[in-house]
């Protein structure tokens, strides 16, 4: 197949200056791109605005022919429990490392995704023997976009403002419509629909070894910051994590120094204490997960940086000069996008070579990371989580529990009912043992978390430092569902659970109308239904029929019965 280059499709370089490439022309390159027989392109489904959401494959034609069993391979060596030792045996001698990487979740962000299409090019094409090895050794899976609809908002505003005071500006709206930024804070919650593409391939079917998430930060520090990152980390999850970094790292600054991309720093400004981020939650799971972040340009439009306006890390990097973890400052001029996607094509083949020459080892560390976490929550406490049926807000409990299943988070229920701690709990309880993969993953999420204090969160002075972002993610609390931490073993009979189901509902004629509990989460979203659908709610304004004020209620009106059947 004449397959064309980025630069033939699009007619310009990637990262040229005041170009920048939309959401449907890059879905049409990759589907260009298809027809190799070195790549296999997959819409994961739709954005929240209706957009294709993509991820390619791109190893050699065999690896290609031979997908399935790939991922089956290398979501075994992440599931330790299943898997006998000649099968791991097997899957040492054979298997191929399996990389991730997400592009420009922030959609602003906008290197990440311009880089796509010319890296899936070199990786998919090119006869040089180093991308020739990682096609033979290796299963790169590439997300173009983390965030297709923000792509085209960026672009449309950039492209609309060339020429005018405004050109290079930032988005006067959210480029999320929802969440804006903060769908890099939904890896645990799983509120948007991306996210949920995300964590499907990511922890349901292919459980990569490495992954690594691109990002701009400011434009007035370093070139760029890579791991590995900086202390403090999340002492749960597997050193082997930590190291796996430094393997990674070394080999990207190594490889940027030798193509001259100077202004490089690690161990700075961003911590791996295990925030709700596609860098650090895949790192719960065991996951090499890893970030990258690049100085910003004005989007497409370069800008000229003084020395004099470099400035330190807020943390990790106290001045801008030489030190071990920054060991060649750029020296200031013109940056421009083209520097951005050449840094992050560097760091990618870098990333995609390590593997490659380290298959053996990373597939091996793969299955000893997640054995160690399942060791650690059999003879080590806590044992399990147990989430009483009597709740508050059942429905959210129920919500709390699909999330964590989503992300791979195995639940049980009893069989029968089983004591612990002095309290009886009946059959149908559900129950998380943390003697699982993602036993880190279980712990950040449902453990109450004490912010770390120390050193490395306070200042020279002893002054404490606000949190990079947050102090916690115990979502169990955030969602106000009460579990028991379970510091003995466990006994009873208990069986995993295919899929987190809602209670049996239903909706009963009524003369009067219905009521809907104020207290319960879902009757929000049932009202706004409702309202939507032009139907009459009111709210009652004292306690009734044993319900608290607040309680609302929905006199019967035409197509009722019918709206509430579908809520």
């Amino acid at each position: 197949m004449n397959v064309k280059s980025p630069e033939e499709f699009y007619g310009f370089q990637m990262g040229a200056d005041r170009k920048l490439v939309r959401w449907d022309r890059i879905v049409e390159y990759f589907w260009h791109l298809d027809g190799l027989p070195t790549v296999k392109v997959r819409e994961l489904g739709k954005t929240t605005e209706g957009q294709p959401f993509l991820l390619a494959a791109i190893s050699s034609p065999r690896n290609i022919e031979n997908l399935d069993r790939i991922r089956e391979q290398s979501w075994a060596l992440a599931h330790p429990k299943k898997l006998s030792e000649r099968g791991l045996k097997k899957i040492i001698r054979e298997g191929k490392a399996v990389v991730s990487m997400t592009m420009s979740v922030h959609a602003s962000e906008i290197g990440g995704t311009q880089l796509s299409s010319e890296l899936a090019h070199e990786v998919a094409t090119s006869e040089d023997p180093d991308i020739v090895k990682i096609r033979e050794n290796v299963v790169f899976l590439l997300v173009p976009s983390s965030n297709p609809d923000g792509n085209i908002k960026v672009v449309d505003w950039y492209n609309e403002h060339l020429d005018t005071e405004y050109e290079g500006g930032p988005l006067p709206y959210l480029y999320h419509k929802y969440v804006g930024h903060d769908n890099n804070r939904d890896a645990y919650h799983i509120t948007q629909v991306e996210s949920e593409h995300l964590t499907g391939f990511l922890f349901r079917e292919w459980y990569p070894q490495a992954q690594v998430d691109y990002h701009h930060m400011g434009g007035y520090a370093a070139r760029f910051s890579i791991p590995p990152h900086m202390d403090p980390l999340y002492e749960e999850v597997d050193p082997l994590i930590w190291t796996e970094q430094q393997l990674y790292g070394g080999a990207m600054i190594m490889e940027l120094e030798a193509h001259g991309k100077t202004g490089v720093e690690t161990q700075a400004t961003y911590p791996a204490d295990g925030g709700p981020y596609w860098d650090e939650s895949p790192i719960a799971h065991g996951i090499c997960g890893m970030l990258t972040e690049s100085a910003s340009a004005k989007l497409a439009t370069p800008m000229y940086v003084h020395y004099q306006q470099l400035e330190p890390s807020r943390r990790g990097r106290p001045e801008y000069r030489t030190q071990m973890n920054f060991p060649h400052p750029w020296p200031g001029g013109w940056w421009r996008l083209r520097d951005i996607v050449e840094q992050q094509k560097v760091a990618s083949l870098a990333v995609l070579k390590t593997a490659a020459n380290f298959r053996e080892k990373i597939l091996r560390n793969m299955h000893l990371k997640a054995t160690r976490q399942v060791e650690r929550g059999e003879t080590t406490p806590p044992y399990a989580y147990i989430i009483p049926m009597e709740q508050h807000d059942q429905n959210t409990a129920l919500d709390l529990l699909r999330k964590l299943h989503m992300a791979d988070v195995e639940v049980h229920h009893a069989r029968r009912g089983f004591s612990y701690g002095g309290v009886t709990y009946p059959r149908g309880t559900h129950v998380i043992f943390t003697a699982q993969t993602c036993r880190a993953y279980i712990l950040k999420l449902l453990r109450e978390t004490h912010y770390h204090d120390g050193p490395h969160t306070r200042s020279r002075d002893d002054t404490p430092l606000s949190p990079y972002d947050l102090s916690t993610d115990t979502m169990a609390e955030f969602m106000g569902v009460n579990v028991v931490e379970a510091v003995e073993p466990l006994s009873g009979s208990f069986e995993p659970l295919a899929s987190i189901d809602p209670p049996d509902g239903g909706v009963e004629e009524s003369k009067g109308g219905h009521l809907l509990d104020g207290r319960l989460n879902s009757s929000y979203s049932a009202v706004n239904e409702l309202l939507r659908d032009g139907k009459k709610v009111h709210r009652v304004l004292e306690d009734a029929y044993g319900l608290p004020k607040g309680t609302f209620y929905i006199p019967n009106q035409r197509g009722l019965k019918g709206k509430l059947d579908g809520l």
